[in-house]
């Protein structure tokens, strides 16, 4: 069995001898594997899978036993389904012999709206109702601020020399502050009573007018494209610019609400039965309600705030989300494969080398268990006894989502915490289907007496070979790294760890590197791509012509 190790190597051996030494050499370059996990991920029944969701229910039983939770409800899924679900606790903590809550019970998710709001702006993007780089004032012509900072003396640049676009407002880099209008501390710095979202700051939610005309009297916090400053205000303002867009294009007199055009755009094609932002007679039923601050249950957030804390969803559809943007080709993805990679995305980095921000994400970087970065693109919400963590690992293949109602606020810590339980048996079992496809001893005898036969090692350990080979020619000897460029397609990257000091940025060259080494038979000397499946699986090497089939050592040696 090949080992379960975390990295792939390519030896392409084009006309070599056959006795090539087996020596291993150790080198700290980890490259990732091919994304497998997109259109093949494992099932909950994957032996690796199904142990390490048994511990991640233990370990959510006791935690939902020892903390402050009434409601608790988890679920982990791949593209092609899920792989954990678990739901503790009942609907109504407020009530005694209320029924237990299921995939469908209803949470308020507070700033994880904000991700149904870009989802929204995604989809209009590519119908061409707009783009995220259209200034605000394109399609709320009402929309007025100041550019001034708190020094009356300075001189300030002017709007249209600081303009706020679309893009500004869904990745929080408008530089315009949380919530507006805001809250007065009155009591500052004896109290901070009056601060905070409404209606915490004793204002009501506020209309698109209120919002406007309260706009141009308060500088920003920071230049627009410095800095990401978290606003609430930000996400409304973005959502009703939605919805004018689509009002310009569809030739309405009147523009729908927010709920209205997710309703149209997401929820209803989507499945989405859980979604909504008012609490009725048809929801009430289903909808989560905490021991404490029951009345947020009631709540209407009206159309200027529901783009940023106003929404209802449940398990279920956010496992629906989740699954969608694991893979474009999911039946009930609204995206393309295109704007799905345009939107997972980093737009800022901050300068601690762990978080990023997106279109809307909180991206933290991690590790998993080989050592490898890895991406997770996730979005939190709370407001009140409503606690949300949605997060998604596009590099291996899953999602987790956990929703909590009670006084225990910290989701994103149980998020955290699932990923560590998780994450081992995606990288295992990932190494597994890699080698499936790819490792092995592939061959291709000559059908030119001038030349040699050809065959590569693709293997999941770490070789050093030697001889005059193809490799030489790239200015390397020994295993180099495979990087995946399309589905079944790969480059060998020479800037593997250690072999070349001026070439190499950690695991990978720099920028063009991958196809500097020039064209023969239309195809980059240094491209391979794999077809078939099973017995039929083929290795061919388009620059030189050759195709090879996997082999046993004795078939070889033979």
């Amino acid at each position: 069995m090949w080992p379960l190790a975390s990295t792939v190597w390519l030896t392409l051996l084009s006309y070599l001898r056959r006795d090539t030494p087996s020596v291993l050499e150790s080198v700290s370059c980890r490259p990732f594997l091919p994304k497998v996990f997109v259109d093949a991920p494992p099932t909950a029944s994957h032996p690796l899978i199904r142990d390490a969701t048994q511990a991640l229910d233990a370990y959510l039983a006791t935690r939902f036993h020892s903390e402050a939770i009434d409601t608790l409800s988890v679920g982990a899924v791949t593209s092609n389904g899920v792989l954990y679900e678990h739901n503790f606790g009942v609907l109504r903590a407020n009530e005694t012999g209320s029924a237990p809550v299921d995939s469908h019970s209803m949470y308020r998710i507070a700033s994880v709206s904000k991700m149904f709001t870009v989802l929204e702006g995604m989809i209009l993007e590519q119908r061409g109702v707009l783009s995220w780089d259209d200034r605000v004032d394109k399609h709320l012509p009402e929309f007025k601020y100041t550019t001034r900072g708190l020094d009356p003396d300075q001189s300030y640049p002017s709007p249209d020399e600081e303009p706020i676009t679309l893009a500004q407002l869904a990745s929080h880099m408008s530089g315009m502050g949380r919530d507006w209008p805001p809250g007065t501390a009155t009591d500052w710095p004896h109290s901070m009573t009056g601060g905070g979202p409404p209606p915490t700051n004793g204002l009501p939610f506020p209309s698109r007018e209120a919002v406007m005309q309260d706009m141009p009297n308060h500088p920003f916090a920071s230049v627009p494209w410095d800095q990401p400053i978290y606003s609430n205000v930000g996400i409304g303002v973005l959502g009703l610019a939605l919805a004018e867009a689509d009002r310009a294009a569809s030739g309405r007199e009147t523009a729908l609400t927010h709920a209205e055009l997710l309703k149209r755009d997401i929820f209803d094609p989507m499945g989405l039965n859980g979604s909504h932002f008012l609490s009725t007679d048809a929801t009430k039923d289903k909808i989560v309600v905490g021991a404490e601050d029951s009345e947020y249950a009631d709540m209407d957030f009206k159309n200027a705030m529901n783009p940023s804390g106003g929404q209802y969803t449940s398990l279920h559809d956010l496992m629906t989300i989740a699954q969608s943007l694991l893979n474009a080709k999911h039946p009930k993805s609204q995206l393309s494969p295109f704007s799905l990679r345009k939107w997972l995305r980093p737009m800022h980095a901050f300068e601690d080398n762990w978080t990023e921000v997106g279109l809307v994400w909180e991206i933290v970087k991690t590790h998993d268990s080989n050592g490898r970065a890895r991406r997770l693109y996730q979005k939190m919400g709370n407001v009140a006894s409503y606690h949300t963590a949605f997060t998604v690992n596009p590099t291996s293949g899953y999602g987790i989502v956990v929703m909590i109602g009670g006084s225990f606020s910290d989701s994103g810590e149980l998020a955290y915490d699932a990923y560590e339980i998780l994450q081992p048996a995606m990288d295992a079992a990932l190494a597994e289907a890699t080698a499936d496809l790819y490792a092995g001893l592939w061959y291709a005898p000559s059908t030119n007496a001038d030349l040699k036969d050809s065959y590569a090692i693709i293997n999941m350990e770490e070789w050093n070979l030697y001889g005059e080979d193809a490799l030489s020619k790239f200015g390397v000897q020994g295993p180099v790294v495979l990087r995946e460029t399309r589905r079944e397609e790969f480059r060998v990257d020479t800037g593997q760890a250690g072999r070349n000091g001026k070439r190499h940025v950690g695991c990978y060259v720099y920028w063009t590197i991958l196809d500097e080494w020039g064209m023969r038979n239309n195809a980059t000397v240094n491209a391979i791509y794999f077809t078939g499946s099973s017995n039929e699986r083929r290795l061919h090497v388009p620059s030189l012509g050759v195709v090879m089939k996997r082999v046993s050592e004795s078939e070889f040696r033979g």
